[in-house]
């Protein structure tokens, strides 16, 4: 086993059943809790919580393999709640000989050794798994289509897909589904909406081996964005935006009616911001990685560390706001909401100065808004929430299709 930097894991939380010591134990774990976003070298957490409830349902857990860390969520439904039993991420930049916070290229067995990690560590008591694709090794695309070849779509797809993928059709899964045009819609003349989506079989023996070797049981593998756009939004009419703010990129995604619509990438991350800062302030990346966690966007941290991130965020934000401008003018419709998820999307301050950049309304995502856990941590999982979409979004999936 890879060895973890001393005081790299931080101290796990078992909820007793009792009440009668209950208060003393969650006051002392409070503080580690918060520590993991202030604290860099904590580079694991792990809450569980499954002690509080019974074992006659089922449960499930969602994995989310980042470039810079793997994030775990183990979910329950009873009596038609979602209950959250344990959440935990590892940080994998240690497996890999580099700092809390860099992104990775991690061989398949580091990844697995990381997964088993948090697995243990987070405490989890089902191998019932449904894990994400990273959107970088995956292509999606909408097809527009004669709406006449509908019922020829398993024909027709494939043969549309060449255009758009690189690599012989029989190397990739194909998938699609029809946005609109389709059925009663159609009309002489009409076209279909049809989202196409392809991974590579490379892609899929690797994820698959990384199960396997974790000891767990694959229910299904799914696309990064639609398992964080299912955690990360209600149901509701109106186009969203949604940017997922990884450490290595960012992802940027339009979603109507619960389906995406269009999707980028833009290169720049968290990761970026932490690189700027150790420039800047001529100090560690470990140490600027702690003081971004610690401080982030927040007057608390100093002008100079504020002042860089600042200007390392702006440029990001920039970009997004001229990826909305473009596709309201292209589609003739107003993205009113932007909702942002994913790891770096818990920088502090962040929601303000991005509110302070951009026209469209700026919420967080909160993903275990989803979820009922005790409320005393409402607050922690509520700071912690964009940083697992995609996790708690593929155990909600998993729940559905055992309910």
């Amino acid at each position: 086993m890879t060895k973890q930097p001393r005081n790299s894991f931080l101290c796990f939380i078992n909820v007793p059943d009792t009440q009668s010591d209950g208060k003393r134990i969650h006051q002392k774990a409070l503080e580690p809790q918060i520590s993991f976003y202030t604290v860099v070298y904590y580079s694991l957490m792990a809450f569980s919580f499954s002690s509080l409830f019974s074992k006659e349902q089922k449960s499930v857990i969602g994995v989310d393999v980042g470039t810079s860390s793997i994030k775990v969520v183990q979910l329950r439904r009873e009596h038609g709640r979602v209950i959250l039993e344990t959440y935990g991420a590892i940080a994998l930049g240690p497996y890999a000989g580099l700092e809390i916070g860099r992104a990775t290229s991690l061989p398949t067995e580091k990844i697995a050794e990381a997964l088993k990690d948090v697995i243990r560590e987070a405490r989890v008591t089902t191998t019932d798994v449904a894990i994400s694709i990273p959107y970088a090794l995956s292509l999606i695309s909408i097809l527009k289509l004669p709406a006449s070849v509908e019922k020829q779509l398993a024909q027709v797809v494939p043969l549309e897909a060449r255009k758009y993928i690189p690599v012989p059709i029989n190397e990739v899964l194909l998938d699609w589904f029809v946005l609109s045009g389709g059925g009663k819609e159609a009309t002489p003349g009409s076209k279909l909406e049809v989202l196409l989506v392809a991974i590579h079989n490379d892609t899929i023996a690797k994820f698959k081996s990384i199960v396997s070797d974790a000891g767990l049981t694959l229910a299904f593998f799914e696309i990064e964005v639609f398992s964080a756009v299912r955690a990360s939004l209600d149901r509701g009419i109106a186009p969203v935006a949604v940017v997922d703010m990884g450490a290595a990129t960012t992802k940027f995604y339009v979603v109507e009616r619960g389906l995406i619509r269009e999707s980028h990438i833009i290169n720049h991350g968290g990761q970026d911001l932490t690189l700027a800062a150790s420039r800047a302030l001529n100090i560690s990346v470990s140490q600027a990685e702690e003081r971004k966690r610690k401080f982030g966007l927040m007057p608390e941290g100093g002008p100079d560390l504020t002042q860089t991130l600042a200007l390392s965020v702006t440029p990001l934000l920039s970009e997004v706001s001229r990826t909305i401008a473009a596709y309201e003018q292209r589609m003739n419709q107003s993205l009113s909401t932007m909702v942002v998820t994913g790891g770096s999307a818990t920088l502090k301050g962040l929601k303000d100065f991005a509110q302070s950049k951009l026209q469209n309304e700026i919420r967080l995502a909160d993903p275990f808004g989803k979820t009922q856990a005790p409320a005393f941590l409402e607050g922690v999982l509520k700071e912690a929430g964009p940083e697992f979409s995609v996790a708690v979004g593929l155990a909600l999936r998993r729940l559905q299709e055992i309910a």
